[in-house]
């Protein structure tokens, strides 16, 4: 079947590529990042690993000012970034996976986290997955893709806590403690999310249950996206002791912006 005909028959064109568009500028501007971060903690004698970085981080730059200079193209021009998009994320996905590896058998050092690596891995295969999704024109039930969805943020936001502490000055006592509580809530949050994707994984219709849990779980989001833009304007004003950067401040924060934006409609 041709390919813009499965979009015709699946999510519609208008549909198609208001998605594509929108995971493409939010997720490359992410991917970029990511590759920034990965070079900036890698140990200076690594040079061939550093390199690829940076190619990353001018490849996800290159392909990021194309989106947005297509906004509002037709199905084809859309379809052809979603999948140099595709190809791009692959390769950075075989990236993270090989200093991962590397990682946690003690050949390489450097200043990342394997969790971290792990964390941006994680968000690069559900870019993918998503994109891959758009081009075989397939819709998904609505409380599934809630669900799902839960699951991830809520791992990656209690992920964010985690890199917070741990990168918070040991003197910053309440900030040290109120990230630790966000990430015990989230966490148990998340455990949640995973018990009722396994109880409606064969039957996914709404249940008032599920309603409640998700306004639980869109207030600790609010809770932490409150709790990093307080980080990030202390970074700003250095009025705060950390290893956390202005950007990675800000990186973290628009994921929880992106994250509530996108359970809040899913949630209708």
């Amino acid at each position: 079947m041709n390919d813009d005909k499965k979009v015709d028959r699946g999510l519609g064109q208008n549909q198609f590529i208001t998605e594509s568009m929108s995971l493409n500028l939010f997720w490359l501007r992410i991917m970029k990042e990511h590759s920034l971060f990965l070079r900036l903690g890698l140990p200076c004698d690594q040079r061939e690993l550093i390199e690829r970085a940076m190619f990353f981080e001018q490849a996800f730059d290159r392909l990021l000012e194309r989106a947005r200079r297509i906004q509002g193209g037709t199905v084809p021009v859309v379809r052809a970034l979603n999948e140099e998009s595709i190809q791009l994320v692959r390769e950075l996905i075989e990236y993270k996976t090989r200093l991962l590896l590397m990682m946690l058998e003690c050949r390489l050092g450097g200043f990342n986290y394997p969790l971290l690596i792990d964390h941006i891995r994680r968000e690069a295969i559900y870019f993918v997955n998503h994109l891959e999704r758009l081009q075989r024109g397939e819709m998904t039930n609505p409380v599934t893709n809630l669900l799902l969805e839960e699951v991830f943020w809520l791992r990656i936001m209690a992920d964010h806590s985690k890199f917070i502490k741990h990168l918070l000055d040991p003197s910053e006592r309440q900030l040290v403690e109120t990230a630790d509580d966000l990430s015990e809530e989230l966490d148990e949050l998340r455990f949640q999310a995973e018990d009722f994707e396994s109880f409606l994984r064969i039957n996914p219709i709404f249940v008032p249950s599920l309603g409640r849990f998700t306004n639980d779980a869109i207030g600790a989001i609010m809770n932490i996206r409150d709790f990093k833009a307080q980080a990030r304007n202390l970074i700003a004003r250095c009025e705060i002791i950390s290893l956390i950067p202005e950007l990675l401040a800000d990186h973290v924060l628009r994921e929880a912006e992106h994250s509530l934006e996108l359970l809040r409609r899913l949630q209708r």
